[in-house]
């Protein structure tokens, strides 16, 4: 059986997603608080993180620019994403989000980097 990974080291930091679109998403994370920064929009969404394990968190919408209407905004509050690393690389984590929401739940996989990819 594999050793499950240390992620000590996402606990607090500074990391990068992208959108299939090719957006860059800039991800501060500092104790519970995490902060998303869209850096085509430079809007931010902040999330509340609770350490459910050592590699396992849940997310919670707190405030910032995501939703756009009221209804929006009920749903990212009513709706939790939990999240867990499955591996770690030297310049990137691949983890699984799942999304509880009031509507039913879904999850995919993604790859958060540990440093901005460069383009070419």
């Amino acid at each position: 059986m594999a050793t499950p990974p240390d992620c000590t080291q996402l606990k607090k930091g500074q990391f990068h997603s992208y959108t299939k679109q090719g957006v860059h998403i800039i991800v501060n994370r500092i104790d519970g608080i995490q902060q998303d920064i869209n850096t085509q929009t430079n809007d931010t969404t902040y999330w509340k993180i609770d350490w459910l394990g050592n590699c396992r968190f849940a997310a919670t919408y707190l405030s910032g620019s995501g939703p756009k209407t009221t209804e929006e905004k009920n749903f990212y509050l009513s709706t939790t994403l939990f999240y867990e690393v499955r591996e770690i690389a030297d310049n990137y984590y691949i983890g699984t989000t799942t999304v509880k929401a009031p509507n039913g739940n879904s999850s995919s996989t993604d790859t958060t980097w540990l440093v901005e990819k460069v383009r070419y």
